[in-house]
């Protein structure tokens, strides 16, 4: 095949554009430190990049949420601890009242501090984080409780996603916590994943709640009314107003109840109801504990969720970095020899462009 002086032309040229895009590309690749600017690049790679990327987006978004239900659940434990130290300081005033010692007017003396302490208790059961109130279920923009005690909220679970397809509950419903309903919380929380699907499933099991807390509600009146404030027990106010646990099979505490049922044992001087009020005193404690416990093992389990996303976001940086980032000493080297191959073409083709006709004559 004879080879014409344009074919020559044209090699010398084209190998002269391939040595300068090689070391633009270079040049590019030093100054931004990434082997992969454009998709065309590296197509695979640069598909893996942005899967990563995407990925990386949701594992950020999901340790935001987690910090979100940390604090919500931190404030609640706060909230529990409180409350626990007024169960506690009531049932030392139970104590006080029910000896024979402190009758008339030590035990209406105590009574006022009791009386404080039930206002102590309604202020904490609406508490908030932030503007978001902690024990009103879904309802969580106005207070749950009202002043006589009543529950204006559900009890529904507000579920935050801590991973992909993965959800954990971030409040306790006041009636659990504060009427004691539904204790077995774990149960409370599968039967909440699996009721709200439709709009239709939600309304059934709110108006269900509604009509169970009335109930409870209708059956206390209608005792008080028929036998007067007095005459109605510490005892007898918990177990009008309580729920069973499955589990276990005792008996929720409604604390306003055992409140008010104690401040009037102590006003009327009734020794028999102090006394009667000692023993739901200590299971108000025990089912706030239990409430403590459950909220001490869901921060658990976020944090140990926390500490994998932040695992896994080290690792989603470091492939992108293996996929996407230059090696600083390879790509200057890679530089410094595509420069001498630059040069070494402009000197051949400059001896090959200085041929005289005689040269070609010869």
């Amino acid at each position: 095949m004879r080879v014409s002086d344009k074919m020559n032309q044209n090699q010398m040229l084209g190998n002269i554009q391939k040595s300068r895009s090689n070391i633009q590309t270079l040049q590019n690749q030093v100054s931004t430190m990434k082997k992969i600017s454009k998709p065309s690049d590296d197509p695979i790679g640069a598909a893996k990049i942005l899967e990563n990327r995407t990925e990386l987006k949701n594992l950020n978004q999901f340790e935001k949420d987690i910090e979100h239900a940390k604090t919500f659940l931190e404030s609640t434990e706060s909230t529990l601890s409180q409350l626990n130290e007024s169960l506690v300081r009531a049932k030392e005033l139970a104590l006080q009242g029910a000896t024979d010692t402190n009758g008339g007017l030590p035990r209406a003396m105590i009574a006022e501090e009791i009386s404080q302490i039930s206002n102590s208790v309604l202020e904490m059961s609406n508490r908030t984080s932030g503007e978001r109130y902690l024990f009103g279920g879904y309802k969580t923009e106005a207070p749950p409780f009202a002043k006589d005690g009543s529950y204006r909220g559900d009890a529904a679970q507000v579920q935050i996603q801590n991973h992909r397809e993965q959800f954990l509950p971030m409040n306790l419903a006041g009636s659990q916590v504060f009427l004691g309903q539904d204790l077995a919380f774990q149960q409370t929380i599968k039967r909440d994943w699996e009721v709200p699907k439709t709009l239709e499933e939600l309304q059934a099991f709110k108006l269900n709640t509604i009509e169970k807390q009335f109930q409870q509600d209708e059956n206390l009146q209608n005792t008080i009314e028929t036998r007067g404030p007095a005459n109605v027990s510490g005892t007898e106010r918990i177990q009008l107003n309580s729920n069973s646990d499955p589990v276990t099979g005792s008996k929720g505490v409604n604390v306003f109840s055992l409140m008010t049922g104690l401040e009037v044992a102590l006003r009327t001087n009734d020794k028999i109801a102090i006394q009667e009020a000692l023993e739901p005193l200590d299971a108000a404690m025990n089912q706030i504990n239990m409430a403590r416990a459950e909220v001490g093992g869901r921060l658990s389990q976020m944090n140990a969720t926390q500490e994998g996303i932040q695992k896994q976001v080290i690792e989603n940086k470091s492939q992108n970095s293996l996929i996407e980032d230059a090696d600083a000493f390879e790509t200057l080297s890679n530089l410094s020899k595509a420069d001498s191959t630059l040069k070494g073409t402009l000197e051949t083709s400059g001896k090959m462009s200085q041929l005289s006709l005689l040269d070609f004559l010869k």
